[in-house]
C-alpha cells in the first residue's frame, strides 16, 4: 500500500459520485451511445489519473451500470417495504379496534348471506297462506313478499336489542309466536280450499309453521353471531395489505440479493482489472477492490 491509502475510500466515494452524475444519462440512453455524447469514456473533469476511472469507464461500465440500477431499485423496493408495513400496521389496529369494539359473536360475516336463504324460506310458505286468499297471483306474490320482509325485520330488531343488552320481552315474543300461528292457520285455509283433506292440510301447514319459526330463530341467531360488515370489511383490508406487505418484503429481499451478487461480480472484476492492466500487488488490488464496492454501496444507500 502507498503512503495515500488512507486517503483512497474518500477518492473513491468522490469518482463514484461523479460517476452517478452521468450514469442515470447513460442508462437512459440507445445501447453504445452515451448521452453526454460519444460511445465510451468519462465525463468531463473526471479524475483520468484514478485506476477506477479507466475501468468504470472501460470494462467495468456494464457491471457498473447493472449495480447503479439494482441499488435504486433496491431503495425503491425499501421505501414500498417501509410503506405497506406501516400501513399494514395501522390496518391491523383498526380492524383489531373494530373487532374489540363489536357486541355480537365472532364468526364471519359471510354467514349472513344464510339470511335470505330464511327470507326465501319464509316468501314460499307464506305464498302458500296468500294463494287462494286474493284473486290475482302478482298480489299474492307482493304479500308473500312483504310477510318475509316483516318477519326477517322483526327477527333483527330482537337480534338488535340482545347486541345492546336490552334483553327481549315476553311480549314481544307474544307477538313473535301470534305472527307464526296467524301464518299457519292461513296456510291450513289455503290447503283445505285447494282440496286437501284434514290430516293433510294439517300437516303441511304444521310443517311450514316449523319451517317459518327455525327460519326467523336461524335469521336472529346468524346476526347475532356474525360479524357486522364494517369488521368484515376491515379484517379483508388487513389481510390485504399484510400480503402486500410480504410481498413487498420478497420483493425487497431478492434485489438486495442481486445488488449484492452484482456489487461482488463488480468487485472480483476490478480486481481482475488491477492485476492485470495496472500490475498492482495482489494485497493492495484487493484493497481498493474493496474500496470501491464500499464506496459505490454508501453512495448508494
Amino acid at each position: 500500500m502507498n503512503a495515500n491509502s488512507p486517503q483512497q475510500p474518500e477518492e473513491l466515494t468522490s469518482t463514484v459520485r461523479a460517476l452517478h452524475e452521468v450514469a442515470p444519462h447513460e442508462v437512459m440512453a440507445p445501447y453504445g451511445v452515451i448521452a453526454t455524447g460519444g460511445p465510451a469514456g468519462p465525463p468531463a473533469g473526471f479524475p483520468h489519473s484514478r485506476p477506477e476511472a479507466g475501468f468504470l469507464s472501460g470494462p467495468g461500465k456494464s457491471v457498473y451500470r447493472r449495480v447503479i440500477d439494482l441499488l435504486s431499485r433496491r431503495n425503491g423496493a425499501a421505501a414500498r417495504e417501509a410503506r405497506y408495513r406501516a400501513a399494514a400496521g395501522r390496518a391491523r389496529q383498526a380492524a383489531d379496534e373494530r373487532k374489540h369494539g363489536h357486541r355480537g359473536g365472532n364468526r364471519t360475516w359471510l354467514l349472513r348471506s344464510l339470511i335470505l336463504l330464511g327470507i326465501a324460506a319464509e316468501a314460499v310458505t307464506a305464498y302458500v297462506a296468500m294463494e287462494v286468499l286474493v284473486a290475482s297471483q302478482s298480489l299474492a306474490v307482493g304479500l308473500s313478499a312483504l310477510t318475509a320482509a316483516v318477519g326477517a325485520g322483526m327477527a333483527c330488531i330482537l337480534a338488535n336489542r340482545r347486541l345492546n343488552g336490552l334483553g327481549v320481552p315476553a311480549t314481544i315474543r307474544i307477538l313473535e309466536g301470534i305472527f307464526v300461528a296467524v301464518l299457519t292457520v292461513l296456510r291450513y285455509e289455503s290447503l283445505s280450499v285447494q282440496g286437501a283433506g284434514y290430516l293433510a292440510a294439517a300437516g303441511a301447514a304444521g310443517l311450514a309453521a316449523l319451517i317459518s319459526a327455525l327460519g326467523l330463530l336461524g335469521i336472529e341467531e346468524i346476526v347475532v353471531e356474525t360479524h357486522t360488515f364494517a369488521v368484515f370489511i376491515g379484517a379483508l383490508r388487513a389481510s390485504w395489505l399484510s400480503w402486500r406487505w410480504t410481498s413487498a418484503t420478497a420483493d425487497l429481499a431478492a434485489t438486495e440479493a442481486a445488488a449484492e451478487a452484482a456489487a461482488d461480480k463488480l468487485q472480483h472484476h476490478y480486481l481482475e482489472y488491477l492485476l492485470r492492466a495496472e500490475a498492482m500487488p495482489l494485497a493492495e488490488a484487493r484493497g481498493h477492490a474493496a474500496a470501491l464496492r464500499a464506496a459505490l454501496t454508501e453512495s448508494m444507500s
